[in-house]
């Protein structure tokens, strides 16, 4: 459906929806009104939190009028937009923005009107154009009216399986609002464009009711706006425009929210966690709206998608043009429920449970040990559990009542998340009984697990639990630095990048963040990083936190690094994360290197991973112009860098691997069979086209000369039934390099290895580590003659490189008729890499890096 067709439909169904009580049906004339908001000037604002770092210029600018972002975000600049940061806040980044939206009364004091726009919308025409159209006589507010729906219950039906949305916590303030008789069909607007005469006492007074709702129940500011204007006869005008698209705003490409319709189950254990129960209540056809966490979530994990995973680094995937434009959209992130501030139990005194039980009908003395566990361990929200259960004692209440009759998914409103109790119930046969007084009654002697993600952590009752799994935390992340250097395991490496703690070592302390899963690597971070720094931290020095893909998700982004818990960051060609990460590096003094071996900045459109690295461009572009170092693989990498006027490059060579790459001696296998061999990635197609017609030729060259000539290819090629060349079958994809590269030492039974680039410009800046891991494997090679190659091998003596076909046809042709110089080219090659392409040189060049940058 095009746009002409949504907003004709849009038009009819508005027509209705404009009439409905929510708003203001005033005939006067608004001339007065016009002619005082024509004679003040207006704040038009918006607020930003967490990792948005761009304005939207406005396209249209109106005379009288100040344009002020609120943002907490130190970097964000505007030539136009007024920055003014935020105030220190508890709230998760949804409301902390919601704040600014709902109270400008109380930031805006200097102006009589405002105008808030969401800021994923683009200013198009006047705003002032817009509410002189649109408001009415005397009113103190212009909202748009909904693009589909006209009733809070219809609305709450269509939200409730949005995971940003707490479901139970929804479905109470529905219940509520029903209870206090709020009509059906009231009206419906939204909430992302309001002019507002914010100072006046009518609007004061709605906009604090309508935060409070807010931070009640959930942050679906549509429901709450209504019922608030109901209790308050509150009645805004309202504009007949389509919302998402007019010529005031839009929204601009990309910025919208994704929706996918369930067609299998969600399997993934990550995404469940993640989303929390509102998956479990859906059924295959029902549509989920996800953000880009959950998102990546989804498609890189084996689980989730029934087996097919997205590499990391766009080479091969599932979905992948449908994944590459849901993680580059603007998404938002999950809200967490906030936890409503306060605690009852403070305005008692010190015998406050006495006072409650002496009317009770419970034995005190069998029970006071868990009241007292209860309260001091801080498990049940107090003032949560007295919505539910108006009473004086919340927690005396819940032993007595609340722990008998209230369901799970009623307990989970008001117990501490910490305690999960679901997962305590499947491993525990709790029978009827309520799983926090079991706990305290058997599981804390027998030390039953209630969290997932931790162990038994509790050391006694009578601390909050919180306290308590800090000081977990701490003890675990200190024994870890004491007994490792080199640091993978996830849940000490979560454990530390939320602390707000610097620990103290005398080492260097180098946070690395991998392109990969770390238990998936494939060539690039296993060759270019783990092995290098797993030696330097072996050798002493050093602790490296290493954090691959599959950690990344876990995290709440907005709260990480929040101290010099590293002295240094390393992070690796393409990170969907790098652009959080470098803020918070930069606001703590931490030196940030950036390293690769592919020219990014400069990619081919039919790359396979074009699409998904150019969803990553910006943040490529922006780490590698703020890395207080360049770590890159080749003379070439470099002098691409140079002309970005970046002078802090060094190259560090890749190398023989060899602890990992098994060392083989040149084998003869006589000289009626001939074996050719390549591996690579599905990338390398096009190389391969190369040599077609020289394989072919070939084979045709030497049957004649009774030698059959083969061409198998490891792991290159999707086409199982070519006639040129056969395929060796890789057990599984994709494969760690540790476990692939034992596999190749076991089957490249090749007498010859071919290495063919196309001479582009991307490919200029590849490394010749083809070349050392074919003399590894104690294989001559015949090579593409372009820069990667004829600068290391050397022509004739430690390989053959060739220029065109007829080349590659006689320098083949010369090492199948020869094994004499088969093994005179490996015996060569196999003193250069020893000479030239060592591990231990290159551990140097890092050990010198990490000190020097420290020290600067």
């Amino acid at each position: 459906m095009g746009y002409d067709e949504i907003y004709e439909t849009y038009q009819e169904v508005s027509k209705e929806h404009i009439n409905r009580p929510l708003f203001d049906h005033s005939t006067d004339s608004a001339e007065e009104t016009i002619e005082d908001i024509r004679n003040n000037k207006i704040v038009i604002y918006t607020a930003f939190t967490g990792d948005y770092d761009t304005l939207k210029y406005p396209e249209v600018i109106d005379d009288n009028c100040d344009y002020i972002c609120f943002t907490d975000n130190p970097e964000l600049t505007s030539d136009l937009w007024k920055i003014i940061p935020m105030e220190e806040s508890v709230l998760d980044n949804n409301r902390k923005a919601k704040k600014y939206k709902l109270l400008p009364h109380k930031y805006l004091k200097d102006y009589k009107y405002s105008f808030w726009l969401d800021g994923t919308f683009k200013i198009k025409g006047s705003i002032r154009e817009y509410i002189y159209k649109n408001i009415r006589a005397n009113s103190k507010m212009l909202v748009p009216v909904h693009t589909e729906r006209d009733c809070i219950y219809e609305e709450y039906k269509a939200s409730k399986i949005i995971p940003r949305y707490p479901r139970a916590v929804m479905e109470e303030q529905i219940e509520y609002y029903k209870s206090q008789g709020f009509p059906k069909h009231y009206g419906l607007g939204v909430m992302g464009a309001l002019f507002r005469q914010h100072n006046h006492p009518e609007v004061i007074k709605v906009m604090e009711d309508w935060w409070d709702e807010n931070i009640k129940y959930t942050n679906q500011d549509q429901l709450s706006f209504a019922y608030v204007s109901w209790k308050n006869d509150f009645h805004p005008s309202v504009s007949h425009i389509y919302y998402w698209d007019n010529e005031y705003w839009a929204k601009e490409s990309g910025d919208y929210h994704h929706k996918i319709v369930l067609t299998t189950p969600i399997t993934s254990d990550n995404l469940r966690a993640k989303i929390g129960v509102e998956v479990e209540n859906m059924e295959l056809g029902d549509t989920i709206e996800l953000s880009r966490e959950e998102l990546y979530l989804l498609v890189n994990d084996v689980k989730g998608m029934a087996g097919y995973r997205i590499d990391t680094a766009g080479r091969i995937g599932f979905l992948q043009n449908e994944y590459n434009e849901f993680i580059n959209s603007n998404s938002l992130k999950l809200t967490k429920p906030l936890r409503v501030a306060g605690d009852y139990a403070r305005r008692f005194k010190n015998n406050h449970y006495f006072k409650s039980a002496k009317n009770s009908k419970i034995n005190v003395t069998q029970e006071l040990e868990e009241y007292n566990a209860l309260k001091k361990l801080d498990l049940i929200n107090e003032a949560q559990y007295s919505q539910i259960h108006p009473c004086l004692n919340p927690i005396l209440h819940f032993i007595e009542k609340g722990s008998k009759t209230d369901s799970i998914d009623d307990k989970i409103k008001y117990v501490d998340s910490i305690f999960d109790m679901y997962y305590y119930m499947s491993l525990n046969d709790i029978g009827d009984e309520d799983p926090l007084l079991h706990y305290l009654r058997r599981g804390y002697k027998f030390k039953f697990r209630f969290n997932r993600k931790y162990p038994h952590f509790l050391a006694n009752l009578n601390e909050n639990i919180h306290l308590q799994l800090d000081k977990f935390a701490k003890n675990r992340i200190k024994k870890e630095l004491s007994k490792n250097k080199y640091i993978t395991d996830s849940k000490v490496l979560i454990d530390y990048i939320v602390s707000n703690e610097e620990f103290k070592t005398n080492t260097i302390k180098v946070g690395v963040f991998l392109e990969d899963n770390y238990d998936n690597m494939n060539a690039c971070p296993f060759i270019r990083i783990h092995t290098p720094f797993s030696k330097l931290a072996e050798k002493g020095g050093y602790h490296f936190f290493i954090y691959g893909q599959e950690i990344m998700p876990l995290l709440d982004i907005d709260n990480m690094i929040n101290a010099h818990i590293f002295d240094v960051i390393v992070i690796q060609r393409v990170n969907p994360y790098s652009n959080q990460i470098l803020k918070k590096a930069k606001k703590h003094n931490i030196k940030i290197i950036y390293e690769t071996d592919d020219d990014f900045l400069d990619i081919n459109p039919a790359n396979p991973a074009y699409n998904y690295i150019m969803g990553n461009f910006d943040n490529i572009k922006k780490l590698v112009s703020n890395s207080d170092q360049v770590v890159v693989s080749t003379s070439e990498l470099k002098k691409r860098f140079d002309k970005l006027e970046i002078d802090n490059i060094e190259i560090i060579k890749n190398y023989y691997v060899n602890d990992y790459l098994p060392l083989r001696p040149f084998t003869f296998r006589g000289n009626k069979f001939i074996k050719i061999g390549y591996f690579g990635t599905l990338t390398h197609e096009n190389d391969l086209e190369l040599i077609h017609n020289v394989i072919l030729r070939l084979k045709d060259i030497f049957s004649k000369k009774g030698v059959q000539v083969q061409f198998e290819i490891a792991g290159a090629s999707i086409d199982e039934n070519s006639d040129w060349y056969s395929i060796k079958k890789i057990p599984y994809y994709p494969m760690s390099m540790h476990t692939f590269y034992d596999w190749l030492g076991k089957n490249s039974d090749w007498d010859i290895g071919i290495i063919p680039l196309v001479n582009t410009e991307f490919n200029k800046c590849k490394s010749e580590l083809k070349y050392i891991e074919f003399a590894a494997l104690g294989i001559p090679v015949v090579a593409s003659d372009m820069n990667v190659y004829n600068d290391a091998i050397e022509d004739g003596v430690t390989g053959y490189l060739a220029n065109n076909e007829d080349e590659w046809v006689d320098k083949l042709s010369l090492l199948i008729e020869d094994p004499i110089l088969r093994n005179g080219m490996v015996n060569n090659a196999r003193d250069d890499i020893f000479k030239n392409y060592n591990l231990k040189s290159r551990l140097i060049q890092w050990d010198n890096i990490f000190k020097k940058i420290v020290e600067d």
